[in-house]
């Protein structure tokens, strides 16, 4: 039998107070406002207007958390009464994101109690740009559970969704990240996530840089209120007059969007092709596939074997965004891809295109080594053999190993061992060939880097082991043949920066970050340094992937100095970060065959430091 237990009557202004956490938390309390919204397991509470306590530091909403879809009471316009627990939820997953403050019905005596019908909804908040004005992780908890509208937003990060690797597909999950108009698109910036910034990280590295989380990010859920369709946007899209309640969300306050709101958007623009490389230049791109698997069953390991519809697709696209959008490259250094046949099946699709549309065969040739990754995905490279000789394709650290610390167990290192091709292209003016050094990576993700267990070690470690394993390839060869020209390039699952944890790129460029502003040094390995080309680039146009709003660089470019003296432009093919998920769907159109953008640069066989003299 359940027994009743007394509640408080509330107001929710006080409920929610002027901190982060309420001031009632764990007591039993009843709540008295207007259903404002309605989501699959709670609802939103509101004070009318006109009996808001004018605090401008307390909200007057809160959620209601019902586990399962709210009852019929719950109906958005009625004046209700609710019983429950005063809580602070955060996921399981985020012990250090900030807390949701709701009212939780658990028990089985709490109750909906239905006032009146049919009454006006509360007055959105209109988001202004002083309410980002002190840059804080909390600015918005003044409105958290409130009804607010934003009056002009520019997307920064396109709408996402799920991804059906086997089918080729993808189905929108409506959720997209905005700044008011006239805010600047947030990036990743050097340092530690402020949110994983403990007292014991501050004592025992002084000097490392903190990361605010660009509080400036709105982050929109299309699809969270029951019966609201989604809105599937690019980057730079303009939305008009949206509504919804704030919540907070995946370390992000994030606006429900009213079911009957209908904002105006535009600037849904395609991706832009680049330019055509002249006859004193050629290019190499790296591009990361994403799982790029065929239909076709391996038996070295266990997959979902794609449809012969889903893989042909996913050719055409690929196909297409090489041909008219990459203005196909001398060499491309490919990510994530199962297999040699794959690859090969990926270069005769492009060759068949060309030779289709009346133009010169390229000739791409395919080269893969297996590696030791557990999902069966490796590095790769596609050839121009037109114009590209290969003199050699080698992969190296695949049987380096590390010692887990959890278990003591001796672990691969490399499980996407890199891969070096050298190769030549024949100078017409000089009738000389120039020879090029080219390895393609694909590092550890960040996946787990902030664990505080034991696994979180474990990924930290063998990040570092990875770049320093790689930076002391580079200088080997360095040593060996001074005049060697390289080229480093792919995923290397790092920022161009300190990420306060490591410094996986500063490691293999031969600049790491100082003991001191960092939780896993590297001593310097390289000399001559190494050069990232991002650093080169205009800061709008630096990031190939998006990751909770902010753009961001993983795929790099790194040369050494016999190969910078040719260097003659660099660039991100910006065909996937910057666009909705749903358009996987759509093989007429190049965007979004990956998650990542393609990093491309073009090289000139005029040596420009002597030009430059000249």
């Amino acid at each position: 039998m359940v027994t009743a237990y007394a509640q408080k009557d509330r107001l929710i202004s006080d409920v929610q107070g002027e901190k982060n956490a309420s001031p009632y938390f764990g007591e039993a309390a009843r709540l008295t406002g207007i259903v404002t919204a309605r989501t699959r397991n709670g609802f939103f509470l509101q004070t009318p207007d006109g009996k808001a306590d004018n605090n401008p530091k307390t909200s007057e909403g809160i959620y209601v958390f019902t586990k399962s879809e709210p009852a019929v009471e719950a109906t958005i316009g009625n004046l209700v009464s609710v019983t429950g627990f005063i809580d602070e939820f955060k996921p399981k997953s985020e012990p250090l994101s900030l807390s949701v403050t709701e009212l939780s019905m658990k028990k089985g005596t709490d109750t909906i109690q239905v006032v009146s019908k049919n009454n006006l909804l509360p007055k959105p908040v209109i988001l202004a740009s002083t309410d980002f004005s002190s840059r804080t992780i909390d600015e918005l908890e003044k409105y958290e559970g409130m009804r607010v509208q934003v009056e002009t937003m520019t997307v920064v990060a396109p709408t996402g969704g799920r991804v059906d690797d086997k089918n080729a597909t993808s189905e929108s999950n409506g959720v997209f990240y905005g700044v008011l108009k006239g805010f600047a698109r947030p990036f990743r910036e050097k340092g530690i996530e402020i949110y994983d910034y403990t007292e014991k990280i501050k004592k025992d590295f002084p000097k490392i840089p903190v990361f605010d989380n660009n509080p400036e990010r709105i982050r929109v859920e299309s699809t969270a209120q029951l019966g609201a369709q989604a809105i599937d946007v690019n980057a730079s899209a303009e939305i008009k007059n949206l509504t919804g309640v704030l919540h907070y969300a995946y370390r992000a306050y994030t606006i429900y969007v009213d079911a009957d709101n209908k904002p105006i958007i535009s600037g849904l623009v395609p991706a832009k092709p680049l330019p055509a490389i002249n006859d004193r230049q050629f290019a190499i791109a790296g591009m990361n596939l994403e799982n790029f698997f065929d239909d076709q069953d391996d038996p070295s390991f266990k997959e979902d074997i794609v449809t012969t519809q889903g893989f042909e697709k996913r050719l055409k696209k690929i196909s297409l965004a090489i041909r008219n959008y990459l203005n196909m490259p001398d060499v491309i250094g490919v990510i994530e891809v199962e297999n040699l046949a794959a690859l090969k099946r990926l270069a005769q699709k492009i060759n068949d295109d060309v030779t289709a549309s009346g133009k010169s065969n390229p000739k791409y040739e395919a080269y893969l080594i297996e590696g030791n990754d557990p999902r069966g995905i490796d590095s790769g490279f596609l050839v121009k053999s037109s114009r590209v000789k290969v003199v050699e394709v080698k992969q190296f650290g695949k049987d380096e190993k590390f010692t887990n610390p959890n278990n003591k167990g001796e672990d691969n290192l490399n499980d996407r061992p890199p891969l070096m091709l050298r190769a030549s292209i024949d100078d017409v003016k000089t009738g000389k060939p120039f020879e090029f050094t080219a390895i393609v990576n694909h590092l550890k993700s960040y996946r787990g880097v902030d664990d505080l267990k034991d696994g979180g070690e474990r990924v930290r470690l063998k990040r570092r082991l990875q770049a320093e394993f790689l930076a002391k390839f580079v200088q080997e060869r360095q040593k060996a043949n001074p005049d060697e020209r390289m080229v480093l390039l792919g995923d290397f699952n790092a920022y161009q920066f300190n990420d306060g944890i490591g410094d996986t790129i500063g490691t293999i460029k031969g600049t790491p970050t100082p003991k001191d502003a960092v939780m896993n040094a590297s001593e310097d390995l390289v000399n001559p340094d190494l050069t990232n080309l991002v650093d080169l680039i205009k800061p709008d146009q630096k990031y190939s992937y998006s990751f909770d709003g902010n753009a961001q660089v993983l795929d790099h470019f790194l040369v050494n100095e016999p190969m910078k003296k040719y260097i003659n432009g660099f660039g991100y093919a910006h065909l996937n970060a910057d666009f909705p998920e749903i358009y996987r769907n759509d093989d007429t159109r190049p965007e979004r065959f990956s998650d990542h953008d393609s990093a491309i640069a073009y090289f000139t066989f005029d040596d420009i430091s002597k030009s430059d003299k000249d």
